[in-house]
Parts: C-alpha cells; sequence; structure tokens
C-alpha cells in the first residue's frame, strides 16, 4: 500500500517528465522543420538557423515556466 506522499511524489515526478520533455520538443522541432525545408528548398543553414533560434526561444519560456511553478 502506497502512502499519500508516495502518490505525491510519483504526481510530482510525472509533472516534472512532462513539462522537461515538452520543453525538449519545443527546441527540437522547429529546428527539424527548419531542417525539413532547407532540403526542400535549397536554403541551407538558414531555416535551420532560423528554427533553432525560435526553438531556443520557445525553449527559454517553457524553463522561465517552469522555474515560476517551483516558486509557488
Amino acid at each position: 500500500m502506497h502512502k499519500p506522499d508516495s502518490q505525491s511524489s510519483v504526481a510530482d515526478a510525472m509533472r516534472w517528465s512532462t513539462q522537461v520533455t515538452s520543453i525538449a520538443i519545443e527546441l527540437a522541432l522547429p529546428a527539424g522543420g527548419g531542417l525539413w525545408l532547407d532540403r526542400k528548398y535549397g536554403t541551407m543553414p538558414w531555416f535551420t538557423i532560423l528554427g533553432a533560434l525560435m526553438g531556443g526561444y520557445l525553449a527559454f519560456r517553457g524553463l522561465q515556466q517552469l522555474i515560476r511553478d517551483l516558486e509557488k
């Protein structure tokens, strides 16, 4: 039988893993989309760079939100 504290710990771990995964996806998806556009249109590396910058911005915002949630 689980203690109420252990259930809370599992729920916290699930929230953390979801948020960290979201941040990773926010970083990788735009860069991957930029790479796909570069290969399609032969504009290497411009869309990849743009996608990486956009992904970095989105990941930074997600990290800021995560920190705000921790401070509550």
